[in-house]
């Protein structure tokens, strides 16, 4: 009986200690959140206008530059961002799930963007755009403007079929999706602005501004990303943190009932020594 009563006081110890871990890690995000909501915000408004402008100049005009014309061999560069750290929940294991996904489907190299994608692509052997590892919450906007010149200067030189990239969007604070979409080569939306006059000429700006164009969509989505690592690992953190304090009740209830037993057993005990006597 005292064994027992030990055994649960240790697992309550120990569960106590995991409840402060996840109770702090659970404050930590929630304190990132505000800010990290403005960056994704900022960094999506500015990221769609481009996207607008780049799409607007896709015309019959442009259709044979390098960034519109579909190519037929290369591979496809994909730049996947995922998270420097775990205890997220699925936000990490979504991210794979895609991408592995993706890469059974067609000839791939990845641009990992966080400590556990790139992880996971060195440790499965696959095809890197270089063997450099960025991550996902420090990486700066100058960090960003140098992977999308080198970016566009290789699928300028026909190294790369095409380029996506792989993210998770924060729908709300409880739901975050993986999505991937095609980057490049450029596509029209819509009807354009005809009236619109490109000087020198439309390929000219174009092709002059596929480096920042690259740079918007990629820092949207590393923002958005990050902010949905935000509200996934505070959700996690938040249900682990109720888990034990569940648990802590119980062992506390079964704690005290052993406690009674063995009291109960010991009365018991001395009343039948004094009888004896």
């Amino acid at each position: 009986m005292g064994a027992d009563i030990k055994s649960i006081k240790n697992r309550i110890r120990s569960i106590d200690s995991t409840l402060h871990v996840t109770k702090a890690m659970q404050l930590v995000a929630s304190s990132k959140i505000k800010r990290a909501a403005e960056a994704a915000s900022g960094a999506s408004s500015y990221s769609d206008a481009v996207c607008a402008a780049m799409h607007d100049i896709v015309s019959p005009e442009t259709a044979g530059s390098v960034f519109v014309a579909p190519k037929e061999s290369g591979k496809t560069l994909i730049v996947a961002v995922a998270g420097d750290r775990g205890l997220a929940g699925g936000y990490n294991s979504n991210i794979i799930k895609l991408l592995t996904a993706e890469i059974a489907e067609t000839d791939a190299a990845v641009l990992p963007v966080g400590r556990r994608i790139y992880d996971y692509c060195v440790h499965h052997g696959i095809s890197l755009f270089d063997n450099v590892f960025r991550s996902s919450e420090k990486l700066t906007d100058n960090g960003i403007r140098e992977i999308s010149g080198a970016i566009t200067e290789k699928f300028a030189a026909g190294e790369y079929r095409a380029v996506k990239v792989l993210g998770t969007r924060p729908v709300n604070v409880l739901t975050q999706t993986a999505e991937i979409k095609t980057v490049l080569p450029l596509e029209r939306a819509g009807n354009g602005s005809p009236q619109t006059v490109f000087e020198p000429d439309a390929e000219t700006v174009m092709n002059s501004a596929i480096p920042d164009y690259l740079t918007a969509v990629i820092c949207a989505k590393i923002r958005k990303s990050f902010l949905s690592e935000l509200y996934a690992r505070r959700n996690a953190m938040d249900s682990a943190t109720k888990n034990a304090s569940e648990m802590i009740d119980r062992l506390n209830l079964s704690y005290n009932r052993a406690r009674q037993s063995s009291i109960t057993q010991e009365i018991t005990e001395i009343v039948a020594g004094a009888e004896n006597q």
